[in-house]
């Protein structure tokens, strides 16, 4: 084994703690760092959006543009028990804050099984239902209602 080789085995354990160092603030932005890095410029790329599931007025289903991303985050959970994702179901308010509520955690259930179904440890993921308590856009437009009829995906790390 010649020194180029046993500088990897120094320098690779050292890249595993960088994101612990680092803070919570960059792992929820850099998940990549639990991939190869033949998988992590496919993932970097699907979470350039934010992390968030859109949805069409009072639907559950994902649809087919969104499943690239959450098919990231499946990957990224798959590549560590410590990861953690929080599912977070919002409406866009226009009826009652007990249907919001219903429909924002049916949203999240929504996200969560597709992800358990792409591979990713069901006991890994939180949900929570926002109902119509956290608009993204605070007008009553109807480009506003659609982005605030979302799924937010937050990251963590357990310690």
């Amino acid at each position: 084994m010649n020194t180029r080789n046993l500088a990897w085995l120094v320098v690779l354990p050292g890249l595993a703690v960088l994101p612990i160092l680092a803070g919570p603030r960059a792992r929820e932005v850099a998940p990549a760092a639990a991939l190869s890095p033949a998988v992590a410029s496919s993932v970097t790329a699907a979470w350039s959006d934010g992390g968030s599931v859109y949805f069409g007025a009072g639907a559950t289903q994902i649809r087919p543009s969104d499943t690239k991303m959450l098919d990231a985050h499946a990957a990224w959970l798959r590549g560590s028990r410590m990861q953690r994702l929080r599912i977070e179901g919002h409406t866009d308010g226009a009826r009652d804050s007990l249907f919001n509520r219903q429909v924002g955690d049916e949203r999240a259930r929504s996200a969560k099984a597709y992800l358990v179904s792409k591979g990713a440890p069901a006991d890994q993921i939180a949900i929570w239902s926002g109902g119509d308590g956290a608009p993204a856009c605070g007008e009553k437009t109807p480009m506003c209602r659609a982005a605030n009829r979302r799924a937010i995906l937050s990251t963590g790390v357990q310690r």
